[in-house]
């Protein structure tokens, strides 16, 4: 392949990594819409089931309360033919006696005795939903002694009674009602209002047992979705929004704090020195000639240079110290609670630790050096200003240097009047501060 030469191979070039970058955007994108359908699609299942789990139970509810009522009924409606069949009796006995009176009470509770009897048996009636059970089937036409028989046996002689009031049959069917009354039928209703008892609660403690259930279900599916879903998204979400966190307050090429946001901590920091009456440094460091380096070695050697710049910086400085890229070769840093003494120090330390670094990954290189100290209305803007000031005087003066920026002339003396001024800076001491 001939490669473009000149600017047509910038151009080519720049094409080209465009395109790349636009390819590696393009699969991250994908990749990325991927993940969000699949995360949407497992919420949406989730709040499905949710929602078909909470209609289950609501339908189960809705049953234990509808079996309930039922069941009340027909205790109350088999309790009243107990006290039905008493009636009929004494009715039927008045009605023998010659009381005519006596007559249409016997009629009226017969019929009722009987559709009781059939509304218990069909349902349908007499607000009574259901039919018998098996098991209250069982009861009421099987055995040795089935009740429903004997009920319409029972009623067939009091109509009897009601028809004839006197004569032989009469006679043998009051003496047949009284019987049933007192001994045969009796027992048997009382038995079949406690079958009715024990079927409604044996329903509601299996409609109880089902409602534990679904709510078990729903409680593990609630904690699956926790799990499985929300978790994964929650800790996704928290990396998304830890990376636009890092993408908005560091620098890519270095991994300081950037511009903008130095910025803005640089100065609360400073605010909150001058409320505790502490002094505060700040310097501005710049890279000698690293024009050069990028022209000579290129852009490569230059990022590796900025690179190890930055480890350098990060490795003498303490932790609570704020560094920033303020563009460019240009960094800026703030040292709370050192004065001016305690600033030459570093600021020395981080001149010679770049002048004697001899690491393979980077070109070497030195610095120039500008420090302010922080006075009582002085902004950050205006620190960085005059630091960047005596930066220019550590250029002008031969790089590699460090300087103080100050109002007169003391930032503008000659190295050797202000190295022997300077007990530190003569004797060439460094301590981390």
């Amino acid at each position: 392949m001939k490669w473009p030469a000149g600017a047509g191979a910038y151009e080519y070039c720049s094409r080209h990594y465009s395109d790349m970058i636009s390819f590696d955007r393009g699969i991250r994108g994908d990749a990325e819409r991927r993940v969000a359908r699949r995360f949407t699609l497992a919420y949406v299942l989730a709040l499905a089931s949710i929602a078909l789990l909470s209609a289950i139970s609501h339908g189960v509810l809705d049953n234990v309360i509808s079996a309930q009522k039922d069941s009340a009924t027909v205790i109350n409606i088999a309790g009243r033919q107990r006290m039905l069949s008493q009636r009929i009796a004494l009715l039927a006995s008045d009605l023998s006696a010659g009381d005519k009176s006596a007559r249409a009470p016997l009629v009226d509770a017969i019929d009722l005795m009987e559709r009781s009897q059939n509304a218990l048996i069909h349902g349908g009636d007499l607000k009574i939903v259901n039919p018998l059970s098996p098991e209250t089937y069982a009861f009421y036409f099987q055995g040795e002694a089935p009740l429903d028989p004997a009920v319409r046996q029972f009623l067939a002689q009091a109509r009897v009674v009601a028809r004839y009031q006197h004569g032989q049959d009469a006679e043998l069917a009051l003496r047949s009602v009284r019987l049933a009354a007192r001994e045969t039928l009796l027992p048997r209703l009382d038995s079949a209002v406690s079958v009715f008892e024990g079927q409604a609660n044996n329903r509601i403690k299996w409609l109880q047992w089902s409602q534990r259930m679904i709510l078990g279900v729903l409680f593990a599916t609630l904690a699956a979705e926790a799990i499985l879903i929300f978790r994964p998204l929650v800790l996704r979400l928290g990396g998304y929004i830890s990376s636009l966190t890092e993408l908005a307050t560091r620098d890519g090429l270095t991994g300081l704090h950037n511009r903008r946001y130095f910025l803005e901590i640089a100065q609360q920091m400073l605010l909150m020195s001058r409320r505790g009456t502490s002094p505060t440094a700040v310097m501005v460091l710049d890279l000698d000639h690293f024009k050069r380096i990028n022209d000579s070695l290129g852009h490569r050697a230059g990022d590796a240079a900025l690179r190890r710049f930055s480890e350098i910086v990060r490795n003498t400085v303490r932790r609570s110290d704020l560094i920033g890229r303020m563009g460019g070769e240009e960094f800026a840093i703030v040292l709370p609670g050192v004065d001016r003494h305690a600033a030459r120090i570093v600021a020395e330390k981080l001149r010679r630790a770049f002048e004697e670094d001899r690491q393979t990954e980077s070109p070497p290189f030195t610095a120039s050096i500008g420090v302010v100290l922080a006075g009582e209305t002085d902004s950050i803007s205006d620190l960085l200003n005059h630091a960047d000031a005596a930066v220019y005087v550590a250029k002008q003066n031969g790089r590699n240097r460090v300087e103080f920026y100050t109002h007169g002339a003391e930032a503008r003396r000659a190295p050797q009047e202000r190295d022997a001024g300077d007990p530190v800076a003569a004797s060439g001491q460094s301590v981390k501060a």
